[in-house]
C-alpha cells in the first residue's frame, strides 16, 4: 500500500528524483494555484453586502463600499430615461 501511495504521488524514483513528482502529483499544484487565484479574484470583487454572491461594480457615494446593482441605493434608470439622456447629449454636442 505504501509503495502505491508513493508511486501515485511521484515520490518513488521512476526516471530520476523529480521526474515522477512533476509528472504525477506535482503537476496538480498549478491547478490548485489557478483555483485559488480565481477564488481570490471573486472574493475581492464580490458585493460588500454580507451573503451576496454577485459581482460588485457600483461604488456607493461617500463610502468605500462597492455593491452589485441589486443592492445599490440609487434606482436604475429606465430605458426611456437613457434614451432621453442620449438625445440631450447629442443636442448639447451638436
Amino acid at each position: 500500500m505504501w509503495y502505491w501511495i508513493l508511486h501515485v504521488m511521484g515520490a518513488d524514483n521512476l526516471s530520476g528524483p523529480w521526474y515522477g513528482f512533476w509528472s504525477g502529483f506535482g503537476s496538480d499544484l498549478g491547478e490548485i494555484a489557478i483555483i485559488g487565484g480565481l477564488i481570490s479574484i471573486y472574493r475581492r470583487h464580490n458585493c460588500h453586502v454580507k451573503g451576496c454572491w454577485r459581482i460588485g461594480k457600483h461604488p456607493v457615494a461617500g463610502t468605500t463600499y462597492v455593491v452589485c446593482r441589486q443592492h445599490h441605493p440609487d434606482a436604475a434608470p429606465t430605458h426611456q430615461e437613457v434614451l432621453a439622456a442620449h438625445r440631450a447629449a447629442k443636442v448639447r454636442d451638436a
